[in-house]
């Protein structure tokens, strides 16, 4: 059960059709309408660090007492896999993008010194190939020889979101169930391992964005882009409502502001006035 504000996939639907000005769907628009919100919903979900998808500050306990090869991987993608008797740095969920990798607990600490990190696959013995991220560490900053806690901030991937996964029993025998194994939101009376809980935050973009697509693929393409403008309208709106009017996004947990007014804000925050460092990105 989701614990975030959802609508049934039915009432989308029903939406999509007072937009669109239909009574039903055929069985062939039904199947396209189901790929066409499962693409819109996917394409909103990874514009934003979304609050109720995005996990601030996981604590990862990394393992200091083997080879050097270990300290400082942590796995992003299948993190429910454990090797026999090794337990391997992993995070809580599967992550899409991992923005912050922080030496402090970023929910307790202002302005929390952050790790390099890079992605890529894990290439140690009986993980190898899973995504992962590796910090930096150079000049041994971890330590060595007890275990090191690292503050990871990412956005969980969609798919655990739909899926739904849960756990039982313990390490190496875990055993991972699915409430919506097929990975797609839709109607469980067509498609049974559907997902019909739709996130209330994408319900009125995904209309309108299936009505764009729809007007598109029936070759109404000057129609279509004014479709597309309105859908991009409201999916901006539902970003500007955590971007500007709430204030807990508004440090450098998720994004990096203008080094002026960095320094000015840590100053006045009783701290030193430091350097940043620009990035263009999109994480605002």
């Amino acid at each position: 059960m989701a614990n975030y504000p959802t609508e049934k996939y039915s009432n989308l639907e029903k939406r999509f059709l007072s937009i669109a000005g239909l009574q039903s769907l055929e069985t062939t628009d039904s199947a396209f309408f189901r790929q066409s919100i499962n693409r819109r919903i996917r394409a909103a979900y990874e514009r934003y660090p979304w609050p109720d998808f995005t996990v601030i500050g996981e604590a990862v306990t990394l393992n200091q007492t083997g080879s050097p090869d270990d300290d400082n991987i942590i796995r992003t993608h299948g993190v429910y896999v454990t090797g026999s008797g090794t337990t391997l740095a992993c995070l809580n969920d599967d992550a899409d993008v991992v923005f912050r990798v922080h030496k402090q607990n970023p929910t307790v600490t202002r302005y929390p010194d952050e790790y390099t990190f890079v992605s890529m696959l894990d290439y140690r013995v009986g993980s190898a190939g899973y995504p992962c991220i590796e910090i930096v560490n150079a000049g041994d900053e971890l330590g060595t020889g007890s275990p090191a806690t690292v503050y990871v901030t990412y956005r969980k991937a969609l798919s655990t979101i739909i899926k739904e996964p849960s756990l039982s029993g313990s390490a190496p025998n875990i055993a991972l169930t699915y409430a919506n194994s097929s990975g797609f939101f839709g109607d469980p009376t067509t498609n049974e391992d559907d997902n019909e809980n739709i996130p209330y935050v994408f319900f009125e973009y995904a209309a309108f964005g299936a009505y764009a697509d729809f007007l598109r693929g029936d070759g109404q393409t000057e129609k279509a882009q004014v479709e597309e403008q309105n859908a991009e309208m409201i999916l901006r709106a539902e970003i500007d409502k955590v971007r500007n009017q709430s204030r807990q996004f508004r440090h450098d947990i998720l994004q990096y502001r203008p080094s002026t007014q960095f320094r000015r804000h840590n100053v006045q925050a009783g701290g030193q006035s430091i350097a940043q460092v620009e990035l263009d990105n999109n994480v605002q």
